[in-house]
């Protein structure tokens, strides 16, 4: 039998719903997917699965074409890897838990297996945007690629820059890959492919489902040596990713943040249990994973740094000084500067145009 034909039954199973644990159980007892496929349900029950996944095998044996299974796949130019296949990212396969079938759109290039994972919250604040954006940044720029899973705010900022800078990006996904969730990110999702790679362990047609999304962060931390957290609250999806590199033995970081923003509850608590090393710069998390003496590129990163900002006026400084801690209203910068109304709205245009601060809520300003 050939291996087209033996990975057309692991897509069978795994339309059913059997997951790692099954399918290690009916390799270990009839050495291949396809052997089991032809037992009787009496040596099916034997092999040790729970009662409920021998009857999903039985329905996959009424309802499913193995045949089938593969023209979809082809259909919407999905990849899939099972263990047995050399293409399977091997940081993935080491770990509990891995899927036994990974689903893929796009290049899954090599050089992923010494990606970082970056997450952070959905309702990401300014400080958050730009600590993603430095960070993201300068990984890109030493050709190391950026896992993340395609959701608003941190995730997709995580994406964004590493397709701007000329990076690489992994997006890994809780559907079938033949729809993004959500629809907002069809467009960023469209240009990963560019550049690299959707991801699931579903196949195609599987929607998104609240308890996917725990499941799906074992393998965004899994493909990756390392995870960051920039801005996580008490509750954020981001933690279980965190936890579940901690527990893979991968490395996990965390940016802290103001301890009166509610977004960096998480991300604190991380720090303070010790599941995550403090970095406080990109630079910091490139010396943890050794990247600067790797790539060489340590004095580009020096100069570029030691590069002396533009000649300000004392208005434009007083105001960027403000803005430093976080985002302030025209109102609030007025105060605390005691520059004419008049000036500071005038400096803040002038600001904006040369991109050193942005507009992040009506009259309400933060750095670019």
């Amino acid at each position: 039998m050939s291996d087209v034909q033996e990975r057309a039954y692991w897509l069978a199973l795994r339309r059913a719903g059997l997951g790692s644990s099954s399918f290690a159980l009916l390799i270990a007892r009839f050495g291949s997917i396809a052997e089991a496929w032809r037992r009787p349900s009496e040596e099916i029950r034997k092999a040790g699965l729970e009662a409920r996944y021998v009857t999903a095998f039985e329905r996959a044996r009424q309802r499913c074409d193995p045949e089938e299974e593969l023209a979809l796949l082809e259909r919407y130019r999905i990849r899939a890897f099972t263990w047995l296949d050399e293409g399977y990212p091997e940081p993935l396969r080491s770990i509990p838990q891995s899927p036994p079938v990974l689903f893929v759109r796009g290049a899954l290039d090599p050089t992923f297996d010494q990606a970082v994972a970056v997450v952070g919250t959905r309702r990401v604040t300014p400080y958050g945007r730009r600590v993603t954006e430095e960070f993201c940044r300068v990984l890109a720029r030493l050709g190391v690629a950026i896992v993340s899973g395609l959701a608003r705010g941190v995730d997709a900022i995580a994406h964004q820059t590493a397709i701007a800078e000329g990076g690489k990006t992994a997006a890994v996904l809780a559907n079938g890959l033949d729809r993004v969730f959500p629809r907002e990110n069809e467009r960023l999702a469209s240009q990963i492919l560019e550049v690299g790679c959707l991801v699931s362990e579903y196949p195609p047609g599987v929607p998104a489902r609240p308890d996917y999304f725990p499941r799906r962060n074992r393998i965004l931390s899994g493909l990756a040596r390392a995870t960051l957290v920039v801005e996580a609250g008490r509750t954020s999806g981001a933690l279980h990713t965190a936890n579940w590199a901690f527990e893979q033995g991968r490395d996990v970081f965390a940016v802290p943040g103001s301890i009166f923003s509610p977004q960096s509850e998480g991300t604190n608590q991380l720090i303070r249990e010790a599941t995550a090393k403090l970095v406080a710069t990109p630079e910091q998390l490139c010396e943890e994973l050794n990247l600067l003496a790797a790539s060489g590129q340590l004095p580009l990163l020096e100069r570029r740094s030691a590069e002396p900002p533009p000649a300000r006026d004392p208005a434009q400084e007083a105001i960027l000084r403000c803005l430093q801690s976080e985002p302030q209203h025209v109102d609030d910068v007025v105060r605390a500067t005691g520059l004419p109304a008049a000036a500071v709205s005038s400096t803040l245009q002038i600001l904006e145009l040369e991109g050193a601060v942005r507009q992040v809520a009506p009259l309400t300003y933060a750095p670019a």
